[in-house]
């Protein structure tokens, strides 16, 4: 083994220990003599064991010692995370208590900071027993409220209400692709009393097949009734009610068009007197004047038709407190959308100065779709 001398460059430290025996001779040595050139070609080893100078080397030792403070700060600091992570939070221990207690209905107290539960209060509060109920009934308790209440039953969809549902979307689509109103009455309910209404409407209003992009939302009401919504080109919407009866399905179009016993323009321009039945949207108003210009006395409404195009809007009176009036505002506060359909029977007053204030005589029921 040859040893040599290193510097190093930044430091320039040399490594004593590879080139320093390790007991120095205590008197100076005689010379030798001088050394023939062969000596020269081959090194002689310093005595003692390599590795042993090496491990004496000083920067050797230092880096060492760094070496074991830092593997052992870093251990610490995990086996301080791992504690930290178990043991439970205190502010977390104190509000699974304050709910516990806040449930129990008696608020803890506190003494010197600390809390301190009441000596009657537990824990855990026993849980209420629930009613007896028939089997795939639902028990809750709604929100804020005490008691409890029992869900009722969603109706099932079968296969025979999605094939019912299906033969009258396919029935709306050919009432709608109908080039004539007499070829239109056959797919009608009750059409022989409905056929003399078709007649005198479409002799007023526009005949034909109606475009339409699709019926959707399809919604069985009852066992007898489905009702649908088409969605025309264009964008506009209308509901179609289809009655399912031994004898097939039918459209109900009075519902459709909104049709009443006389022509909404009509029964406008004529100011009749007496009560006429009409289907039209309600919705709460506020316009007083001319004979129905005092609101301490009379309740408002907005009365709008569709059974033509561009028809005037009406408001509709009531007197305050009447058994009428009550009724419409039932029916209003019942629907959660801003205009409620309802037949009504409408007249005007006597030497009516106006065409869209009338009297609302009778409410004859909500919907557009007689039984």
């Amino acid at each position: 083994m040859v040893m040599l001398q290193m510097a190093e460059k930044t430091t320039k430290t040399k490594r004593r220990a590879l080139l320093m025996t390790q007991n120095e001779p205590s008197s100076t040595p005689a010379p030798s003599p001088s050394p023939s050139p062969a000596s020269f070609q081959e090194p002689k080893p310093l005595p003692g064991d390599a590795f042993d100078r090496m491990r004496m080397d000083p920067e050797i030792q230092q880096f060492r010692r760094k070496l074991m403070i830092g593997a052992g700060l870093v251990g610490l600091i995990v086996v301080l995370l791992v504690v930290w992570s178990l043991m439970p939070s205190p502010a977390k221990k104190a509000e699974s208590l304050a709910s516990k207690l806040a449930k129990a209905g008696d608020p803890p107290s506190q003494l010197g900071g600390k809390m301190v539960l009441p000596p009657d209060v537990a824990l855990m509060q026993p849980e209420e027993p629930m009613p007896q109920v028939n089997s795939g009934n639902l028990v809750f308790r709604p929100t804020g409220s005490e008691s409890l209440k029992t869900a009722s039953a969603l109706p099932k969809v079968t296969g025979g209400d999605l094939a019912k549902l299906a033969a009258a979307e396919e029935l709306i689509g050919k009432f709608l692709e109908t080039p004539t109103w007499k070829q239109r009455v056959l797919l009608v309910r009750d059409r022989l009393r409905v056929a003399p209404l078709m007649s005198i409407y479409y002799s007023k209003n526009a005949d034909g097949p109606q475009a339409f992009d699709s019926i959707v939302e399809a919604t069985e009401l009852s066992p007898k009734f489905s009702q649908h919504v088409v969605v025309f080109e264009g964008g506009g919407r209308r509901v179609a009610t289809v009655e399912h009866s031994a004898a097939g399905v039918r459209v109900d179009w009075e519902s459709f068009v909104g049709a009443g016993e006389m022509g909404w323009s009509d029964f406008l321009e004529l100011k009749q007197a007496a009560p006429t039945l009409f289907r039209v949207l309600v919705s709460p108003a506020g316009h007083f004047e001319n004979q129905f210009g005092d609101p301490s006395k009379l309740q408002c409404y907005s009365l709008r038709n569709i059974s033509e195009p561009g028809a005037k809007v009406v408001y509709g009176y009531a007197e305050k407190g009447a058994a009428i009036t009550k009724a419409l505002d039932y029916q209003l506060q019942l629907s959660a959308d801003a205009t409620v359909p309802m037949i009504l029977r409408l007249k005007f007053p006597p030497d009516a100065p106006v065409d869209f204030q009338v009297w609302i005589s009778e409410l004859v029921q909500a919907g557009w779709v007689t039984p």
